[in-house]
């Protein structure tokens, strides 16, 4: 199976491109730039896309039996402000809908488009349990990936499946959140933030990977 992974040069996408290329699958990687991508594993190619052309997606997704788009600013690499947010949104709503645009113009298309989410989608739900039948909520996160799920949505009348990844922050020692975590901890300052009660649905690397996997090969 030939997979491109849009976004594909953070923690998430590398690490899938691996496991990919380890069970006998070619894997093309997109970053806005390739030079400065790190730790590319073996095998991998690596293409240049600004996360903004659709024209310049489409020889990439043509002939491609799988996209997984994993493009979006870092929720948490700063403050919110109303400038970031625009960047935010921007980042994931104009990306997808890019992907969208590219899928309908290649001659070859995808069988499946797995689209990355967010768990928050369904807002704050406290101690309520949530399934994916749940209806979103209300505040900014959800309305973002409400729009970022719109976004590529015509590509399933085209007839490509489209899985949407609902998950929470991927943890790992490799990078991502955890890291900054466990840093006040190790300089002996850490403790429990509020009541220390607060739901927090994170999943670990390893499973983000083999949810996507198994995505890309179930119907």
């Amino acid at each position: 199976m030939r997979v491109l992974i849009s976004g594909g040069s953070g923690l998430v996408g590398l690490a899938l491109a691996e496991r990919l290329i380890q069970s006998g699958h070619r894997v093309v990687i997109t970053s806005r730039n390739p030079a400065r991508v790190k730790k590319v594993p073996r095998g991998v190619k690596v293409e240049a896309w600004d996360a903004a052309s659709w024209q310049e997606l489409v020889p990439l997704v043509d002939g491609a039996d799988a996209v997984v788009h994993l493009v979006g600013e870092n929720l948490a690499a700063g403050r919110w402000t109303k400038k970031r947010k625009q960047r935010i949104q921007d980042s994931r709503v104009g990306s997808s809908r890019a992907v969208a645009t590219a899928i309908a113009n290649a001659k070859s298309q995808p069988g499946v488009l797995v689209q990355a989410s967010a768990v928050g989608y369904y807002g704050p739900c406290g101690d309520e349990e949530i399934d994916e039948e749940a209806t979103a909520g209300e505040d900014f996160l959800a309305g973002l990936c409400r729009e970022w799920e719109e976004a590529s949505a015509e590509v399933e009348d085209q007839g490509v499946r489209r899985p949407l990844l609902r998950t929470g922050p991927v943890l790992s020692t490799e990078g991502g959140a955890l890291p900054r975590m466990l840093l006040p901890f190790r300089l002996f300052v850490g403790g429990p933030l509020g009541s220390g009660r607060q739901w927090f649905p994170w999943i670990h690397l390893e499973d983000e990977v083999g949810a996507i996997c198994f995505l890309l090969e179930h119907g």
